[in-house]
């Protein structure tokens, strides 16, 4: 009976022991499963984050904190290394999120796909931490760290100092003498009001006057804008039934004519650059020839200088019209006819 009650107690020490153990990984997140696998996350800071601490993803726990080290290439940066369960389905473009969880210093890490960084939505600081996390490559996750509740208590402290301030600024600004003149002010400008206000009402029939004159100027451009519409109508009925279509074909040959006189120009010109030297060549010629009929050289020379070919010939013109009278008056003179 001793014996027995040994082994019972023995039995309940064990299982006291085993229940512990088993307990303490529950709460710590050692599931002890052989499949799961490690992924490194990069921060710049960490908080309070250690290892044991839980990965969330949407809320749920899959895996904890395995370790925390400073990188080795001493960057600045500080790899997490984090133990996710077997079976876990990563968000695509994974991030990783540091944050406290409680006010007494818990922290996690939360996973979030790069989707659900929007800009619109999250802290510009903490996409930029992603960014420069992202850009520092080395096949890491990319991550980011929340500021703790103490250092939102400081930003609000330091806020509320700020509102302080503005507050005691604009109690000095707005005292006794300040409320005496926008008091002032106020009733000015209610005196101002009531000015306008009789102008207003003497200035009536001027207004409905111009009123008149308006809708009078606006009935006359309404006729104008109809005539204009008679006049784009008749333009519209003026070019139909293809007239239009012919104007366009016309103004196209004589698009043609004018290319085709334009090429006969370009050739002309051609021609007359090729003969251009020949013709620079009859010019000099020409020019020797004057020069030389100027200068009294040659027969024609000799002609234009001596006036006795002139007179010459003068007396040989009035001889043979002598000699046509003659031959008139006297036929049988100069010709004879015989038959037999």
């Amino acid at each position: 009976m001793k014996r027995a009650n040994e082994t019972l107690v023995g039995a309940a020490v064990v299982g006291a022991v085993v229940l512990a153990v088993v307990g303490s990984m529950w709460l710590s997140g050692r599931t002890g499963g052989r499949n799961d696998h490690y992924v490194t996350a990069r921060f710049r800071t960490i908080g309070g984050l250690k290892g044991g601490d839980p990965v969330l993803l949407q809320g749920v726990p899959v895996g904890r904190v395995e370790r925390v080290e400073l990188d080795t290439l001493s960057r600045g940066w500080v790899d997490v290394v984090l133990r996710v369960h077997a079976g876990t389905r990563e968000p695509d473009s994974a991030v990783a999120i540091i944050a406290s969880r409680t006010l007494f210093g818990d922290w996690a890490v939360q996973l979030l796909g790069q989707r659900e960084l929007s800009p619109g939505q999250t802290d510009p600081d903490v996409l930029r931490q992603v960014s420069e996390a992202r850009a520092a490559g080395g096949g890491a996750w990319p991550g980011a760290t929340l500021p703790d509740v103490g250092q939102i208590t400081a930003q609000a402290s330091r806020i509320a100092g700020d509102i302080a301030k503005l507050s005691s600024r604009v109690d000095s600004t707005f005292d006794s003498t300040s409320v005496r003149r926008l008091q002032n002010s106020l009733r000015d400008f209610s005196i101002l009001s009531r000015s306008l206000a009789t102008i207003a009402r003497e200035q009536e029939s001027s207004l409905v006057r111009i009123g008149a004159h308006l809708d009078t100027g606006s009935a006359q451009l309404a006729h104008g804008a109809s005539a204009m519409a008679r006049a784009a109508a008749r333009a519209d009925s003026a070019t139909n039934r293809e007239q239009l279509e012919r104007i366009l074909n016309n103004a196209d040959s004589a698009s043609n004519a004018l290319r085709s006189i334009a090429t006969d120009v370009r050739g002309l010109s051609g021609a007359a650059a090729s003969q251009q030297v020949a013709l620079a060549r009859l010019i000099a010629n020409t020019d020797s020839i004057i020069g030389r009929i100027q200068a009294g050289q040659g027969t024609l020379g000799l002609l234009t200088r001596d006036t006795s070919l002139y007179h010459e010939s003068v007396e040989a013109v009035r001889d043979f019209r002598h000699v046509l009278a003659d031959m008139q008056r006297n036929p049988r003179k100069y010709f004879s006819f015989s038959v037999f």
